[in-house]
């Protein structure tokens, strides 16, 4: 349930945010009492300091701070002002905490220096990561459509408009009222039906689906949207007033507008935090240790064919979004450009392109394909966060277009990767459907153990050549 992943999101940002405050606070007072230090410093300062009584006020402090911060960041959907200065006050209580039980357990320190150091330092921590995060949500905003044409679309629609607008962006309405019965601001954003829903699915690239229809004469209709939307892996939203009815009663917050309403990338990042410092440790390591083998291949290509070295294609990664993956070229420089008249050899079933003996392919590229070695700059891809060292590969724009169902575009629910359970399957002699079937098994059932496992299934299938085209 996606809900159920938003609420593990929460708890693991307030695990960060009640330790670094407790980090904070021992490091203040350390710091405040710098000039009264022991002979055998910070190590006995801190063995005279951490009591029973230090040791309960710390577990404390950490709730107090969760529950602090609770309080003054809501209402959520609110300015960056607002915000902030729901911060400074949530910072300003945490210091009279401190100083009073300071106060109260008779330190002998300069308790002033110790809040003043302990309150700038956790305001500029809390308000530069709120920055930092509204600074990544601004520059890929999140793509929504609303359910429903009547009030409670309009509400949405208004408090998108105020309070999301940097951060969220109205692709349109969906709903099965008569167009005449909207309001103008609804009526000239309306997009489609619900049955319309799926294609619309299919042709754009949709973060959200809001739900903002009266339930109880409109539960069918949501129903039959929620599963349009789950099964093409589209994250679900409710109007808060919406609980009344059974459907999704999950992890349930009294938001104002939006319930579960957070970033994508957000629940993404937290979800596979893991994953991702893998990605970057061994993507960096790869790159050190193969920098020569780079510049052998470089200069392989550049002498045996004409053209730059590396191939530069738009593919699909997490989100239907659009990055630039790079390869060693192992075609000829205007590969691309003669593809229109080979369309009609393709051996490939679906939307895929495959030719066994591709007359674009250099002599070189062929072994740099065979030997999978053409993959290699993707290390780089990963480093930068467009993919992952596991997942689904990620797909041409032409692959994409050709897609004929919106179920399909679940794939792109997580990172693509250099490998994955279609490499180490056959590759090439895997057909379409059963390549999808496997992206959907690798989605579904992902681990890190099934990742270590799909690697070291990699090495095997490149050595032995499975599948290389």
């Amino acid at each position: 349930m996606v809900n159920d992943r938003y609420t593990k999101l929460s708890g693991h940002l307030a695990g960060v945010d009640t330790l670094f405050a407790f980090v904070m606070a021992l490091a203040s007072a350390i710091y405040g009492n710098s000039g009264r230090m022991p002979p055998g410093g910070v190590r006995e300062f801190l063995e005279m300091r951490i009591t029973l009584a230090n040791a309960v006020f710390a577990g404390l402090f950490m709730i107090a701070w969760a529950f602090c911060f609770r309080v003054f960041s809501r209402p959520e959907p609110c300015t960056l002002l607002r915000r902030a200065i729901g911060i400074v006050k949530g910072c300003a209580v945490m210091t009279v905490i401190l100083a009073f039980y300071l106060i109260a357990s008779n330190t002998q320190g300069p308790l002033f220096r110790i809040s003043a150091i302990f309150f700038i330092s956790c305001a500029i921590y809390k308000i530069f990561r709120l920055v930092f995060r509204t600074f990544i949500a601004a520059r890929d905003p999140q793509l929504v459509i609303i359910l429903g044409s009547g009030r409670r679309a309009s509400k949405a629609w208004r408090e998108i408009r105020t309070q999301y607008h940097s951060t969220v962006k109205l692709l349109g309405f969906v709903d099965d009222q008569p167009i005449s019965e909207m309001a103008p601001d609804v009526a000239s954003r309306y997009l489609g039906t619900i049955e319309d829903l799926s294609d619309l699915l299919l042709r754009n690239v949709v973060d959200e689906l809001l739900i903002a229809m009266p339930m109880k004469s409109c539960y069918d209709k949501a129903q039959q949207a929620v599963a349009i939307a789950e099964q093409v892996g589209v994250h679900v939203a409710f109007m808060h007033d919406m609980y009344a009815t059974t459907i999704k009663q999950a992890a349930h917050r009294d938001q104002e507008l939006f319930n579960d309403f957070v970033p994508f990338h957000e629940h993404y990042v937290t979800r596979q935090a893991v994953k991702r410092v893998f990605d970057v440790v061994g993507s960096f390591i790869g790159l050190c240790l193969l920098a020569p083998l780079f510049l052998l291949i470089a200069i392989a290509v550049k002498l045996t064919s004409k053209g730059p070295v590396l191939f530069v294609q738009e593919r699909y990664g997490f989100r239907r979004r659009i990055f630039h993956m790079y390869k060693f070229r192992s075609m000829v420089w205007n590969a691309e450009e003669l593809m229109a008249d080979l369309e009609r050899h393709n051996e490939a079933a679906g939307p895929i392109f495959k030719i066994r003996r591709d007359p674009r392919v250099t002599p070189m590229g062929r072994f740099l394909r065979a030997s999978s070695l053409d993959e290699l700059p993707q290390l780089l891809n990963v480093f930068l966060g467009h993919m992952s060292l596991v997942g689904p590969r990620p797909m041409s724009v032409r692959d994409v277009s050709l897609f004929g169902e919106a179920m399909l575009m679940r794939r792109f629910t997580v990172k693509p990767g250099i490998t994955g359970l279609w490499q180490v399957s056959g590759r090439s002699s895997v057909g379409f459907d059963q390549w999808i079937k496997l992206d959907f098994n690798y989605i579904d059932d992902w681990s890190l153990a099934l990742d270590f496992w799909i690697l070291a299934r990699t090495v095997k299938a490149v050595v032995k050549r499975t599948g290389a085209v």
